[in-house]
């Protein structure tokens, strides 16, 4: 008896659709969301400009959050994402699945649920490159990467 191939769950279902568990498994771990951005604060419609600027929250050596569950309460301004947000976060990277998924676009071939290694992103360059963590003494002018998003 054959084993019954089912659809995988990002290719099926929508983001408001996902259980908790499922949004968690949509997230690459690229860690480009944990980058610090600048805006004009009062100007919403001014460019977004990506830093390699990490929140402190954010492990080096790992590339993740150190204390993911507790992220909210320990960094002042860390967003979640939710289905309501990811249409308006227009500065997450083309190749963030939550960004695809909304967008009527597959997964990336190296994204983790398909390689089934969650550091598959790194021989692809998908992740925060050199990031450095953001202290009191940075000025995040000095670390743009991106002109703007």
């Amino acid at each position: 008896m054959k084993q019954h191939e089912t659809t995988p769950f990002w290719e099926t279902k929508t983001l408001e659709a996902l259980n908790p568990q499922e949004w968690e498994m949509l997230c690459d771990g690229c860690g480009l969301c944990c980058l610090n951005r600048l805006q004009d604060e009062e100007d919403d419609h001014a460019p977004i400009y990506l830093t390699r600027v990490a929140c402190q929250c954010y492990d080096l050596e790992a590339g993740q959050c150190s204390d993911y569950a507790n992220r909210f309460e320990k960094v002042e301004g860390c967003m979640r994402l939710t289905v309501e947000r990811v249409a308006e976060y227009d500065w997450l990277p083309e190749t963030c699945a939550y960004r695809r998924i909304y967008e009527g676009k597959p997964l990336p071939a190296w994204h983790p649920l398909i390689t089934k290694d969650r550091h598959s992103v790194r021989p692809y360059g998908m992740y925060a490159l050199n990031p450095v963590l953001d202290n009191d003494f940075i000025d995040l002018e000095d670390f743009i990467v991106q002109e703007s998003i």
